[in-house]
């Protein structure tokens, strides 16, 4: 789940078990950095996100 900066409303993505795998360690300094991060989805479609322009990510 991510909340941008200038959006009340959270993103929802859903992600597949291994991108969680890979991302979860890595989140904060992800968002603390700005990063913008490839992510890949369970249905093989992929999500470029900038992460400068968010404010909370987290896993569900």
């Amino acid at each position: 789940m991510l909340f941008l900066a200038a959006n009340p409303n959270p993103i929802t993505l859903t992600v597949s078990a291994e991108t969680r795998e890979d991302l979860a360690p890595r989140l904060t300094q992800i968002v603390r950095n700005g990063h913008t991060q490839p992510i890949a989805g369970p249905d093989g479609r992929e999500y470029v996100v900038n992460f400068s322009n968010v404010v909370v990510a987290h896993f569900e």
